[in-house]
C-alpha cells in the first residue's frame, strides 16, 4: 500500500489470518442463469464541507465536496524536510488530504498535483500509477476515459498485495486537466474492506468536481 510516512496516516499491520474451509458437503447446483451479476450501487455518502476554493481547508486547481466528518488539510511539503520524497508520486506531490478516522475509516483521498504538466489525462494517469504500485504484486489493473466536471479524464483502479503483513489494498483514481497543471485524486485506504466503506467518499469527490 503507497502511505506516505509522516502525512498522518497511523499504519495498522495485521498479521495472520483463520480459515473459514467448509466440510466436504454434495455438490452445490449451478445456478440457472450464467450472466454476470449487476455491480452493486454505491451508496451516496452525505457531504460535508467542500475545498478547494480560496478560504476552504485546501485551496486546489479544482474543489469537490468531502464526505461528512472527513478532515481536510493542506500539505507543505517543504515543512516536511527529510520526509518530503514520501509525497512525491512521480511528477506529482501530495498537497491536500482528507483523513477518514474522524469517519470510523483507515485511509485518506489525497490531491496530487503536478505544475505545469498537461496532456492525456490517460497517459499521466497510467504513470501515477505504475509509480504508486512501485515492486508490489499488482492484480486487477484497469483505466477508463471519463468526463469530469464537465472535461476529459481519465479514471483507474488497481488492487496491491503486501506479501510481508499479507495485506491486500484496492485503490482508485482519477487524473484531469486543469491552469496550474495535471491533477490527481486518489483513494488511498489501509486495505480492501476499508475500500468498500471509504468508496462512496470518493465517488462524492468526483461527481463534485468543479474545475
Amino acid at each position: 500500500m503507497h502511505v506516505p510516512a509522516g502525512l498522518g496516516l497511523a499504519v495498522l499491520l495485521v498479521v495472520g489470518g483463520c480459515s473459514s474451509a467448509k466440510p466436504a458437503e454434495a455438490p452445490v447446483a449451478p445456478p440457472a442463469s450464467s450472466a454476470p451479476a449487476a455491480p452493486a450501487a454505491v451508496p451516496a455518502a452525505a457531504a460535508g464541507a467542500a475545498i478547494g476554493a480560496k478560504g476552504s481547508a485546501c485551496e486546489l486547481p479544482i474543489s469537490f465536496s468531502t464526505a461528512a466528518d472527513w478532515k481536510a488539510k493542506p500539505i507543505d511539503v517543504k515543512k516536511l524536510g527529510e520526509l518530503a520524497a514520501l509525497a512525491k508520486v512521480g511528477d506529482f506531490t501530495v498537497v491536500c488530504e482528507i483523513d477518514a478516522k474522524p469517519a470510523g475509516s483507515i485511509g485518506f483521498i489525497r490531491v496530487h498535483v503536478a505544475d505545469g504538466l498537461s496532456g492525456a489525462p490517460a497517459e499521466h494517469l497510467q504513470e501515477f500509477v505504475k509509480v504508486s504500485i512501485g515492486k508490489k504484486e499488482a492484480s486487477n489493473t484497469d483505466f477508463t476515459d471519463v468526463q469530469i466536471g464537465g472535461a476529459q479524464a481519465a479514471e483507474a483502479t488497481w488492487e496491491t498485495v503486501d506479501k510481508e503483513y499479507d495485506i491486500r489494498s484496492r485503490y482508485a483514481a482519477f487524473a484531469l486537466n486543469t491552469k496550474r497543471g495535471m491533477v490527481v485524486v486518489q483513494l488511498s485506504p489501509l486495505d480492501t474492506g476499508e475500500f468498500t466503506s471509504m468508496q462512496p467518499a470518493y465517488e462524492l469527490a468526483k461527481t463534485s468536481v468543479k474545475i
